[in-house]
């Protein structure tokens, strides 16, 4: 039968101690909360912010264009009849107006 070497815990203590301090640090560099998989998450997030705020200034822009061109200073005649017929339902006595039913039912 052999016998196993006899393994001084006093002598290795500090190494453990320092392994054990290296995986808590390690472990906390990738999943913890500044981690390596945070900045991934973070850095998604950030992409996905950037395209609603790409749509949203584009959306600006047009509806900014729309108040330009009915603004008093320079009143666009043609945007002012087309926006009042949109919104007023608003039609001249010559027009015929022909209702589509948007679902196909008759």
């Amino acid at each position: 039968m052999t016998k196993l070497p006899h393994i001084n815990l006093r002598r290795r203590a500090p190494a453990i101690g320092l392994l054990c301090l290296y995986a808590y640090l390690a472990f906390h560099a990738f999943s913890g909360s500044q981690g390596l998989l945070s900045w991934m998450s973070y850095s998604d997030e950030a992409a996905r912010l950037e395209v609603r705020l790409s749509d949203a200034r584009a959306q600006r822009e047009a509806l900014e264009a729309d108040v330009d061109a009915l603004s008093a200073d320079t009143l666009d005649l043609d945007a002012l009849e087309i926006t009042a017929r949109r919104k007023l339902f608003i039609s001249d006595t010559k027009e015929i107006t022909i209702y589509l039913d948007p679902q196909g039912t008759r």
